[in-house]
């Protein structure tokens, strides 16, 4: 039965009607998935009347306004605001100066970059002053291009860490890579876990605005070499230490274990303690980190009443209830302590951000920005409205997921999003990019639209929808925030990317991905020096094989053992592998760079270290403005740090690098096989042209 008040609304409200799969076909989007999702932005709308008055409600509401919700304008630049009828109007900046005036028929201003309220009587349009363009690699280097290593935090070794890699161990490993030459040090996402939650997944975390305290370098907090407490736990777990830091998989049970020990008896010193730190620290609390004593709440309640907030109990799930307030007058001291682990966090992530930039690298850190949150996490307890409730970020079926795929994640809410002006999202891109000179937005497909599968039991298992997200908006944001950071912001762009999409993002100043394994028509791979300057070249990420387990279709073998599938299906896989590893030693053929003795129609399946460097050669020819090596290929590893749609089949967020010491952050320059990659993209110093030696004047005769 047709139900066009139904449709019209979720079109309002910009549900998409329809998309097309990767493989071209027509989707139209059912009435049970338009309900399903109005009523995660918290419009519910069970039969066609409720539909009607939603709709005639919402047109009215746009109606009656004089100015439009939100307004994208360039800084500094004059914007005319049309009006039907004079009017008196105030330009709230952000910085708390008032602008106001009197105007017939338009309001003419020129506001700095900033974000500010626009108000005629008590109606508010956003206005968003932004520069045209995100600060890009020459425009911060000097230079058009430069290169770095992506690496996985957690997987660094050292002699002196927990068992996980560092803050300390990310300061060390920045500077060796430095003294190669590498202008940055790109690492996943060291977004809040959450103190009470288990799993391992640095994409799914609690919260996108504080950082993850398991990599806090306990050695290196003030005050350590004096806390008995904190030494008798490391002789205590010598053995275990040991075992955890030899062991090939990340053992963070252990680390966890004595860490938080170990933290918890250096706060107690702390607490006894005064001085500079002492007075830094409060200051700290009082000034810049208020805006994260809601998160030591949150943390101080989880470890009572566990991870996920929509199963405590009724009045504490409400944020800012009376029984919230009175838990945080009676736990000061447990919300002090998350405080002073979120001050030691960003204080460590400062300290390796230095180290990187003292080392000589441009850019330093190269901070990742999660897709989503958990839905139970500290992000949607905290601002719920702005999340979208009983839904998941995911995306649709294709070829190779023919269920579709559900992240687990909360997206946001576009409604709710816009009325807090946009302050969770601002919030997120200020954490990430006040430590790194570049950031990676992790599916930037989402600032167009994203996919929301909703939840089956509420849903009676409506298929997911498309939704469409402030783009102008968010994009202004964006580019206005890494203004102001001096932060170059990388879009991973893969997938299926709406029309259009990557030349508005080429436009904004943000750089795309160009991913070897991908680029490429069949089985015929582009040439590496036509990918487009916008964008960050690498073989691959930690979502796909490695080069080495690429070229020998491990990833194959693996997928298809933990599947269970039909040998010929792996058979078929595997000679489709083959003949991509042709077309790529044809590509290093035609380039010139193929190693001695390689036949192109015939290569082996095994890359040894000749044609991995000939590989990352053809990758040093990149006609992108950022090149980066993954430090699992320049050391050789077969398997991958992450395998999509597993969780406990395989071993993710849990690799170690293999070397054969636990000495990795102490001496990656020297590492073997890394020093000749790095000399690949590292262009030979000029050498200044050499004089005709003079005798001095007093030599003269």
């Amino acid at each position: 039965m047709s139900e066009p008040a139904l449709q019209a609304l979720a079109e309002a409200m910009g549900i998409l009607p329809e998309w097309h799969d990767l493989s071209g076909t027509l989707h139209v989007v059912a009435p049970d998935t338009q309900r399903a999702l109005l009523a995660a932005m918290g419009l519910a709308v069970p039969d066609e009347a409720a539909a009607q008055a939603a709709l005639d409600e919402l047109r009215a509401r746009r109606a009656a306004r004089r100015l439009p919700e939100e307004l994208v304008v360039t800084a500094e630049e004059e914007v005319r605001i049309a009006l039907q009828e004079p009017a008196n109007w105030r330009l709230e900046m952000e910085d708390g100066g008032v602008a106001t005036g009197h105007a017939g028929d338009a309001i003419i201003v020129s506001p700095p970059a900033g974000l500010h309220r626009l108000c005629i009587a008590e109606e508010v349009c956003l206005l968003i002053a932004a520069p045209p363009q995100a600060p890009t690699v020459e425009g911060v280097l000097g230079r058009p291009r430069a290169w770095g290593f992506t690496a996985a935090l957690y997987a660094l070794r050292s002699r002196r860490n927990l068992g996980v890699g560092d803050y300390r161990d990310l300061a060390t490993a920045a500077a060796e890579l430095a003294r190669l030459g590498a202008d940055f040090i790109g690492i996943n996402p060291v977004h809040a876990h959450g103190a009470a939650s288990g799993g391992y997944s640095p994409y799914t975390p609690s919260c996108r605005t504080a950082f993850e305290t398991r990599h806090i370098a306990a050695d290196a907090v003030l005050g350590f070499p004096h806390c008995d407490n904190a030494w008798a736990l490391l002789r205590d777990n010598a053995a275990r230490l040991a075992a955890a830091r030899d062991d090939e998989l990340v053992d963070y049970e252990t680390c966890d274990a004595v860490g938080q020990d170990m933290l918890r008896a250096l706060f107690a010193d702390f607490e006894r303690s005064a001085g500079p730190a002492v007075d830094a620290f409060h200051a700290w609390r009082s000034g810049p980190g208020q805006a994260l004593e809601w998160f030591a709440l949150f943390e101080a309640i989880s470890l009572r009443h566990g991870a996920d907030w929509r199963q405590w109990p009724e009045p504490l799930q409400r944020f800012g209830s009376p029984a919230v307030l009175s838990f945080a007058a009676a736990n000061a001291t447990e919300m002090r302590y998350h405080a002073w682990l979120q001050w030691l966090a960003g204080r460590q992530l400062a300290a390796a951000q230095g180290a990187a930039k003292r080392a000589g690298m441009g850019f330093g850190l190269y901070l990742d920005v999660a897709v989503g949150v958990r839905p139970g996490g500290a992000d949607t307890w905290s601002a719920p409205a702005c999340f979208a409730e009983g839904v998941s970020l995911g995306a649709p079926p294709d070829a190779f997921n023919p269920a579709g795929q559900n992240w687990a994640l909360a997206p946001f809410n576009p409604v709710g999003l816009r009325r807090a002006a946009y302050r969770p999202f601002i919030e997120m891109l200020r954490a990430a990019m006040t430590h790194a000179g570049i950031i990676r937005i992790d599916h930037i497909l989402g600032v167009r639209r994203a996919f929301w599968v909703p939840d089956a039991e509420r849903s009676g298992g409506a298929p997911g929808g498309y939704v469409a997200y402030p783009q102008e908006a968010l994009l202004a944001l964006i580019r206005l925030e890494a203004q102001r950071a001096g932060c170059v912001v990388v879009g991973e762009d893969l997938g299926s990317v709406p029309p259009g999409l990557r030349d508005t993002l080429a436009e904004a100043g943000l750089l795309g991905c160009a991913v070897m394994q991908f680029e490429k028509e069949g089985a015929q791979f582009h040439r590496p020096e036509t990918y487009r300057h916008a964008t960050l070249a690498s073989f691959g990420t930690h979502d796909t094989p490695t080069l080495r387990g690429w070229w020998s279709g491990w990833d194959i073998d693996r997928r298809h053992d933990i599947e269970g599938s039909e040998p010929a299906a792996r058979e078929a896989a595997q000679r489709w592998r083959a003949e991509e590893r042709r077309a790529l030693a044809r590509l290093l053929r035609d380039e010139g760079l193929a190693p001695d003795g390689l036949d192109p129609e015939a290569p082996p399946q095994v890359a040894d270290d000749a044609l991995v460097e000939a590989i990352h050669q053809l990758l040093a020819h990149a006609g992108s403005a950022l090149i980066a090596v993954q430090l699992d290929d320049a050391l050789g590893s077969l398997a991958q740090q992450n395998l999509p749609g597993t969780v406990d089949e395989y071993p993710n967020w849990r690799r170690r690098y293999p070397v054969a010491n636990d000495s990795l952050a102490d001496a990656l320059a020297a590492a073997p096989g890394l020093k000749a990659l790095a000399a690949l993209f590292t262009p030979p110093k000029e050498t200044p042209a050499k004089q005709e030696t003079q005798p001095c004047p007093q030599q003269r005769q």
